[in-house]
């Protein structure tokens, strides 16, 4: 399944996407990958792919929403694909 991890502004001066890229990928272990990132108008996006069954595809969220909110970027959202909009990582945490 997929994941957008997405930054409506941006990350502060001490963290830059790469910064934000390692956490996940360390976060996800070896239940998926960050497959592709973006940036414009003053966003920022992720690209998630997440490999495990469906049941576990909650638990592997909160684990990425835990990740962030531990590095003070809880206002970050993260938006599986079967849904329009998201929420921040503090909201799944």
């Amino acid at each position: 399944m997929f994941i957008e991890v997405v930054g409506n502004h941006q990350l502060p001066g001490d963290v830059d996407r790469d910064d934000v890229e390692d956490l996940l990928a360390t976060a996800l272990r070896a239940d998926g990958e960050v497959t592709g990132a973006g940036s414009g108008s003053g966003r920022w996006h992720l690209d998630v792919e997440v490999s495990t069954d469906a049941d576990q595809f909650p638990h592997v969220l909160r684990r990425l929403a835990t990740a962030l909110v531990n590095q003070d970027l809880g206002w970050v959202v993260l938006r599986p694909e079967h849904e329009e909009t998201g929420k921040s990582s503090r909201e799944l945490a």
